[in-house]
């Protein structure tokens, strides 16, 4: 803002004539009394008597205006933000478990007669036993649930002793197939059937629950093949292993009543008292039993 003061030329002649000390009018200033002092910058006067001109000067006063000073306010804002989650509860899973109700296992009824040279047979919860000896062949089968899960003890016991036995005399016997389930011996029996066709598979592998390694006493000894006969082990093996309550279960000359090709590997543990009769009397075990050996199916 500008201000202007501006001082007339008679007031100002009248204030400096009347301070003069003399009436010469010479024109000069020699005291200028105020109750009030008053500051005067770049103030000139100059007062001529004979023209009576009056010289003034303006005071300028100019009052600069400050800007406002700029005040940087920071103001921080938090803001909460709310976040609303909808979850969606699934509904419970149903789940539906249907039950198939197997019907109920029969068993067969205990039977019991006397065989065709009379030995008693008895059939106990569908296995069959000949004077207490427990039969599988062609005619009389194991269920198909009968598992004893390996080896019986007696016969493992009894194949340990034939085994050291022979180690004695320098021959080495040892298992090379010995428990089978009832599931083992029909993939084994399929097998051979698709290999050489039914007729031929059935005159050296038993049909699922007809194996007597299904009963957990029967063992093939060292090989499979016919040529163990002749080797040291196997002609020991059937010459001694009556001794130890194993007999050669189908012995050479005899397909025709056990239903299988001769096996000089395959021994069964029936007992050391029922093994020395049958090696005595010459006879496989369907002859001294008076049994069959044939499948009805």
């Amino acid at each position: 803002m500008r201000i202007k003061i501006k001082y007339a030329a008679a007031i100002m002649a009248i204030l400096l004539f009347a301070g003069c000390s003399d009436d010469k009018g010479d024109g000069r200033v020699t005291d200028i009394s105020s109750s009030e002092t008053t500051t005067v910058t770049e103030s000139t006067a100059s007062v001529t008597t004979e023209e009576q001109t009056i010289h003034t000067t303006e005071l300028v006063t100019e009052t600069e205006t400050v800007p406002p000073e700029t005040t940087t306010v920071t103001t921080t804002v938090t803001t909460t933000v709310t976040t609303t989650v909808e979850t969606t509860t699934p509904p419970p899973v149903t789940t539906t478990v249907v039950t198939t109700t197997q019907p109920p296992v029969v068993t067969p009824p205990s039977t019991s007669g006397t065989t065709s040279n009379g030995h008693t047979i008895t059939t106990e919860n569908g296995i069959t036993y000949v004077d207490g000896t427990l039969i599988a062949n062609k005619t009389y089968a194991l269920p198909d649930t009968y598992n004893p899960g390996g080896l019986t003890g007696e016969t493992y016991s009894a194949f340990i002793e034939m085994q050291n036995a022979a180690s004695a005399q320098g021959l080495y016997i040892f298992v090379k197939s010995g428990f089978r389930s009832y599931a083992d011996q029909r993939y084994i029996y399929n097998g051979y059937v698709a290999r050489d066709g039914q007729a031929a598979a059935d005159r050296y592998s038993a049909r699922a629950g007809h194996s007597e390694h299904q009963s957990g006493m029967a063992i093939d000894v060292n090989s499979t093949y016919l040529s163990f006969a002749d080797t040291p082990e196997g002609i020991w093996l059937k010459n001694n292993c009556h001794l130890y309550g194993f007999i050669i279960r189908y012995p050479e000359g005899k397909e025709s009543i056990t239903g299988y090709m001769y096996e000089p590997w395959h021994v069964r543990y029936v007992g050391r008292e029922l093994a020395a009769k049958i090696k005595d009397s010459g006879l496989c075990l369907e002859e001294y039993f008076g049994i069959t050996s044939a499948y009805s199916y």
